[in-house]
């Protein structure tokens, strides 16, 4: 275990040019998302405050019912973690990996600036809400999660090209144990989101 964790770091290490790139492109994402919403109709803003304001009224009544909830959130954090896993045991799979993060990150700068331009300055509330602590744990699991990932893609690709053997049991111990931590950080973050967003929301929603 000691060995796995070791590695797990000096990788993290050798790997700070990725990791640049990656918080980089959440940026931009995040930053793209954001100015699409000041984009929207107002025909699509109302069908989105539509939306919140269900939400907003089912969290005050406490009406929520939270393992559908649970295994909702888990399951959509739990299957871009799967995708990502398998692309990085695919030679080609950095470039996608790329592309599901962005999607991912727009996404998020997307619904807080949505947030933000329905209800003003609640919207700063709400949005801030939303995103702490679950959404910004999960995207600094997701970085380095995909920084492994993609590491590993880069690696195949390039023993393939030069021909070159991979002890890939000992590549593999090392990836399922990435992949164990970041599903146990999952669980705790959606759990989060089920539990402390909505009492959170409770406390400020009028």
């Amino acid at each position: 275990m000691k060995k796995i964790w070791d590695k797990t770091f000096k990788k993290i290490h050798t790997n700070k040019r990725m990791l640049v790139f990656l918080f980089t492109l959440l940026f931009m994402a995040v930053l793209f998302g954001s100015f699409f919403a000041t984009k929207l109709s107002t025909n699509d803003l109302e069908e989105i405050k539509s939306s919140l304001d269900t939400f907003f009224s089912m969290t005050k009544q406490n009406k929520l019912n939270p393992l559908p909830a649970f295994f909702q959130s888990f399951g959509a954090n739990i299957m871009f973690t799967i995708a990502i896993w398998i692309l990085g045991i695919s030679v080609i799979g950095a470039p996608l990996m790329i592309v599901l993060f962005f999607m991912k990150a727009f996404t998020l700068g997307f619904t807080i600036a949505s947030m933000i331009k329905i209800y003003r300055l609640k919207g700063l509330l709400y949005s801030l809400i939303y995103i702490f602590p679950h959404q910004v744990i999960n995207l600094l699991v997701f970085i380095f999660f995909i920084m492994f990932s993609m590491s590993l893609s880069i690696t195949l690709f390039q023993a393939l090209l030069k021909k070159k053997t991979v002890d890939f049991s000992k590549v593999m111990n090392r990836y399922v144990f990435i992949l164990a931590i970041t599903i146990g950080i999952l669980i705790i973050t959606s759990l989060l989101e089920i539990y402390l967003m909505p009492f959170l929301f409770r406390m400020v929603v009028a």
